[in-house]
């Protein structure tokens, strides 16, 4: 079987199964693994993500309202390419092409049927489950299985070192938009319990809030990890001006005591496929400083220490 993924997690997760060989086309976001990059590119964005967050999220808006759609789908190109089937997702319109979308460009190969699967990942065993249903559709549960193993393994190591030598839970924030300010909702409340942390303004399974500052002000967060979805590094480090002015920073422990992070949310965190338990580890390094020194080895050029190189948000 042959077929396309229409957004960053499923191409991932068809390359982690060891399935890249099947892929006729990938969404025009997809960058990992950096070979993808050579396949034809099914979708295109009707943002311009050159510009700030607060115009991003106002665009975001327009565009929902009207119907029109974030994202297009090549439609040419999808009956040109005439796929088996067709991995997209239902969750969120922001993320990528709508399902109804999918479904008409199936309709459209007239004489063959189109297998869609459809991820919807809500919680942090929804992902994994995800995943082995990609697997048994593309006939690789063999080589799937020892890689679930491999990730029960790494989050069992987290989940017992934090229990045996974490002490206290610590109250963590993880800023997931700047304008306005959103709370990773979703998988993220679980990862942050694997590390031993209460999640602030977030509920396991539920999307994203929406704060204000005053809630802001309310709430005294040990950790903050700053993770943009959708924005690279660099972006993030464009809006710093936006970031200081979203939260009341003096007040707040992690900003008194350097405990404020940012990491790439594009590739991390708010991506639901493999590198999430990458993100999980992540996390437990900057929410359990020193608990995981084999992983602040590892992941020392993708955490950004915000009070450190950025004095102002440290209060």
């Amino acid at each position: 079987m042959n077929g396309l993924t229409l957004l960053p997690s499923a191409t991932e997760i068809v390359c982690w199964i060891g399935k890249k060989e099947s892929l006729l086309g990938v969404s025009h976001e997809c960058d990992f693994p950096e070979s993808v990059s050579q396949l034809p590119k099914l979708t295109a964005s009707r943002l311009d993500h050159s510009k700030s967050s607060s115009e991003i999220h106002d665009s975001i808006s327009r565009l929902l309202e009207s119907s029109i759609g974030i994202y297009k789908l090549n439609i040419d190109e999808f009956i040109k390419l005439k796929p088996d089937f067709v991995i997209t997702q239902d969750l969120c319109n922001v993320c990528a092409v709508s399902f109804n979308q999918v479904e008409d460009a199936c309709r459209s190969l007239t004489g063959k049927d189109v297998q869609i699967i459809s991820l919807h990942p809500k919680k942090w065993g929804d992902i994994w489950d995800d995943i082995q249903r990609v697997a048994k559709l593309l006939e690789a549960e063999e080589a799937c299985a020892p890689l679930i193993e491999e990730v029960k393994t790494r989050t069992e190591l987290i989940k017992r070192r934090v229990k045996e030598k974490g002490g206290l839970p610590k109250k963590i924030l993880t800023i997931e938009w700047f304008d306005p300010v959103m709370i990773s909702g979703l998988w993220v409340p679980e990862m942050i319990e694997y590390a031993g942390g209460i999640a602030l303004f977030a509920a396991s399974g539920e999307k994203s809030q929406t704060v204000s500052f005053d809630q802001l002000s309310e709430v005294n967060p040990d950790t903050v990890l700053i993770k943009p979805c959708g924005y690279k590094l660099d972006q993030t480090l464009n809006e710093l001006d936006a970031l200081h002015s979203i939260a009341p920073w003096s007040k707040w422990n992690a900003a008194k005591n350097d405990e404020v992070y940012m990491v790439d949310g594009n590739s991390y965190f708010n991506r639901p496929g493999p590198r999430l338990i990458d993100s999980l580890e992540i996390l437990s390094v900057c929410a359990r400083p020193g608990l995981f020194p084999e992983l602040e080895t590892q992941y020392r050029n993708i955490i950004l220490k915000a009070g450190k190189d950025f004095p102002s948000l440290k209060g």
